[in-house]
């Protein structure tokens, strides 16, 4: 099996990976709070809720965007598995062609999801991220991540209007029931989803008639299922497309080395 762990600002998704020899599965999937503060532990409990014994882990591949994450779950890897641990950015690099200005400010989530949409989908792809940011990429169809925008996410957006505002609730994401809402909270609904749907289109509309009008549109991230409806440039939802593009990293890497 294979072990792939995507860490965000707000949680950590792990993947594992049936193996074979040409490709591998996804066979379970769970996710952790990257705020808790024993992330070591946290892990192990997950790996027994998924029945993954780490006798039977082949391999471990980590992408994380929180350097205190990858601190604390380093050792513990390592620990846990006799196969070589790859962390993207540091012994391993996605395989793509990174144009950004400054290579190393890109997150490394941001590189394997184009990486992934490149190799599945075909170039150009811009991939719509929904996850604690709201990133948008765009990859040509020489396998060069171009770059991108990069949004404050749902989840901020809400926490923001409640926190900042006297009268504004904490509310239950969901999808809104009308588009013109005559209560507070439907309001609030009818704004995050019309509103980051009519952002995500207008970016990716100018994307494509200003660089690459024939690009597939992925959409991913945690509230990809949720908003995706409301985005009508969206051609493809795929939540699971970073565990996959690590997946694809450590197998690309294994036929290298």
């Amino acid at each position: 099996m294979l072990l792939t762990i995507d860490v965000g600002n707000t949680n950590i998704t792990v993947g594992v990976f049936s193996s074979s020899s040409r490709s591998q599965a996804l066979v379970s999937r769970g996710e952790i709070s990257t705020r808790q503060p024993r992330l070591d532990q946290a892990l192990r409990r997950l790996l027994r809720k998924l029945r993954v014994p780490s006798d039977a882990i082949g391999g471990v591949i980590l992408s994380s965007v929180v350097p205190r994450a990858t601190a604390a779950l380093k050792p513990v890897l390592k620990r846990m598995v006799k196969a070589k641990l790859l962390v993207l950015g540091e012994n391993v690099r996605a395989p793509v062609i990174n144009r950004y200005r400054v290579p190393g400010q890109v997150g490394q989530d941001r590189l394997v999801n184009a990486a992934a949409a490149f190799y599945r989908y075909g170039g150009p792809a811009i991939v719509v991220d929904f996850g604690t940011a709201v990133t948008i990429d765009l990859v040509n169809n020489r396998r060069e991540y171009l770059g991108g925008l990069i949004v404050p996410g749902i989840g901020i957006a809400l926490e923001a209007l409640a926190a900042r505002t006297a009268l504004l609730p904490k509310i239950k994401l969901g999808p809104p029931k009308e588009f013109l809402s005559r209560d507070t909270v439907s309001s609030m609904r009818s704004g995050i989803f019309f509103g980051y749907g009519a952002l995500c289109d207008g970016i990716v509309r100018r994307m494509k008639a200003d660089l690459a009008p024939k690009a597939k549109v992925i959409s991913t991230g945690g509230h990809s299922p949720l908003i995706a409806h409301f985005c009508k440039t969206v051609q493809i939802v795929n939540p699971d497309l970073t565990l996959q593009g690590l997946e694809l990293t450590y197998r690309l890497a294994q036929k290298i080395s």
